[in-house]
């Protein structure tokens, strides 16, 4: 018989395949390479580099007038509503972070890495060094010049050796503890020198990433506990909009920033000015608030599911997909710990085996154009590294026969298994995934699961802290082009706070990997370690969401970038 939670999820069916028919399928796969199409520049020897050049002045695009008014955005989570993403998970501080700071490192439409106030950028033939050359005349908000001491000051401040004591964000974390030294390599240059290969570090510091990077304007230590909340409550940036006001646990306000650098004037083919005078975003963590707001008028884009459909366009509204947005994981933490069920790879596999995706694309998600299940957690079909062979089957007999194996027949003697989960930031039906999860271990495999459902970022805290070892963190977390970073932070660090292996064999293969700097060869060997680490099954992948957007009547046109779960590409975003 079907547990009731399951028959209840199920029941959702109807309404999720009345609304999902008009939903874009998901994007073919993008091919990514480190310099733009729009640029050129000739490789150093051994062609391991990844040069850009400073665009050419073109002539300037038609002038879009900026509408005076303001946009209104919701959102799910503020995450820790920190500005310094040091201090941040990463990803939850996107939605604010990408407003208020400027990136090393842009993107295009295309995922592609293009020249932002680092105007190129060059990798040494070993891999262990990576110089930018700072482009003069970006400002700051405060009208004053952004340096290259600035920019200096900000890599020591997030990857630095020292770092590592102060910062939380994981791709920070991995760098410091590999960090050989930043220094300044002339007028306007800055080089990052590790003690092995990261090619990932372009990734980390551009657009591109699903996460945030950013630089600050200089100060005289690199951490100050006391100066840091100071910044916080008035922080200064050179992104595309200035602070404003800050109501914790309500309301961020932004201004157009008329001086952004990423415009015509200063050579760039694109203008990334926004089209509107400024942005209010309000924290609303229930989805029937947010839908009931856009569409009373007083929201513009909201965080909408599927379910949900029907009443956005009532409003006049409607949908608009991000494809990639995020995937869900299934985090088996501590389980490199002997006195946990879940250290014998038999019963790790077991519960991959155990989770129908299928069911929980078809029935929760309504169907493959919101919801799909290639890949393997960070590693969706617009990876480097993907594989068809990463899709992992739904096999209830094998599973049992798994667990049998690893001595728990029928879940026999496995004790009570906790599956931790939170409220989503963009991304629906998290928490009733979650339940699905619990309900087929306990179907197939007679495993006693129980979904407990929490704070994002104190079951971040309680991650690091190791008070979740032995138990599931089940979460959304943002996609990516190029996941050996995730690699490297869960499975390559054995002094990561929050990994999920320390076995030295998945270590040494990891790092193996991370450690090769020709591309093509990187790609290759990244498919046979995503296999490798899917087998493993420390984390189990569930599947992706092409994160659907409520939007009002007021958004004439907006065209999200795919693999974001914030609100992106907001300066094609045009108000009536």
């Amino acid at each position: 018989m079907i547990p009731k939670i399951l028959t209840m999820l199920l029941g959702l069916t109807l309404v999720l395949a009345l609304a999902c028919g008009s939903s874009p399928a998901a994007p073919e796969p993008t091919a990514t390479s480190s310099a733009p199409a729009e640029t050129t520049a000739a490789p150093v020897e051994g062609d391991t580099s990844q040069p850009t050049a400073t665009p050419q002045v073109v002539a300037p695009p038609a002038e879009v007038e900026v509408n005076p008014g303001t946009l209104t955005i919701m959102m799910g989570s503020f995450d820790n509503e920190r500005f310094d993403v040091g201090f941040t998970g990463g990803s939850t501080g996107s939605s604010y972070g990408r407003l208020l700071h400027g990136f090393l490192i842009s993107d295009n439409a295309q995922k592609q890495m293009v020249p932002g106030i680092a105007s190129e950028w060059e990798i040494s033939a070993d891999g262990l060094t990576t110089t930018f050359t700072i482009r003069e005349g970006v400002l700051w908000h405060d009208g004053t010049e952004l340096t290259v001491e600035d920019v200096h000051w900000s890599l020591q401040h997030l990857m630095g050796p020292q770092a590592q004591d102060h910062v939380v964000a994981s791709d920070m974390l991995v760098m410091s503890r590999d960090m050989d030294r930043i220094e300044l390599a002339g007028s306007d240059q800055v080089s990052v020198v590790t003690t092995q290969p990261h090619l990932e570090l372009l990734n980390i510091m551009s657009e591109v990433s699903g996460q945030w990077f950013h630089v600050m304007p200089a100060r005289d230590e690199l951490y100050n506990e006391e100066v840091e909340l100071a910044y916080d409550r008035n922080p200064i940036g050179a992104g595309p909009m200035s602070f404003v006001e800050h109501v914790p646990a309500d309301q961020m306000s932004f201004e157009r920033f008329e001086d952004f650098y990423y415009q015509p004037a200063n050579g760039f083919s694109e203008d990334k000015r926004m089209n509107f005078q400024s942005l209010d975003m309000y924290l609303v963590p229930e989805e029937a608030t947010r839908v009931a707001a856009l569409r009373a008028g007083d929201a513009d884009i909201v965080p909408a599911s599927l379910a949900t459909k029907g009443q956005v366009e009532a409003g006049g509204g409607r949908l608009i997909f991000a494809p990639e947005g995020v995937f869900l994981e299934v985090r088996l933490t501590g389980c490199w710990k002997p006195e946990f069920p879940c250290n014998d790879i038999r019963v790790r596999q077991a519960l991959a085996y155990a989770i129908d995706k299928e069911l929980i694309q078809n029935q929760l998600y309504g169907g493959s154009e919101v919801f799909g299940i290639e890949g393997w957690g960070p590693v969706t079909p617009s990876t480097i590294g993907y594989t068809e062979e990463l899709n992992w089957p739904y096999d209830p007999d094998k599973a049992r026969q798994l667990l049998a194996e690893a001595g728990y027949p029928n879940g026999e003697g496995f004790g009570k298994f906790i599956i931790n989960t939170a409220p989503p930031i963009s991304s629906p039906f998290i928490v009733e995934a979650a339940q699905l999860v619990a309900e087929f271990w306990k179907r197939d495999l007679g495993i006693d699961a129980e979904v407990r459902v929490g704070d994002r970022t104190a079951l971040r805290e309680m991650e690091r802290a190791r008070e979740l070892d032995g138990q599931v963190w089940f979460r959304d977390n943002e996609a990516r082009v190029d996941a050996l970073d995730t690699a490297l932070g869960r499975f390559g660090d054995p002094e990561h706070p929050a990994r999920l292996a320390q076995d030295p064999k998945v270590v040494d293969r990891v790092r193996e990997v991370a450690g090769i700097v020709n591309p093509e060869g990187r790609a290759q060997a990244s498919e046979e370690l995503y296999k490798y680490l899917r087998d493993e099954s420390y984390m189990v992948g569930v599947g992706y969401i092409n994160i659907s957007w409520g939007v009002g009547p007021r958004v004439e046109t907006w065209e999200p970038y795919p693999l974001s779960l914030y609100p992106s590409a907001l300066y094609k975003l045009v108000l009536e």
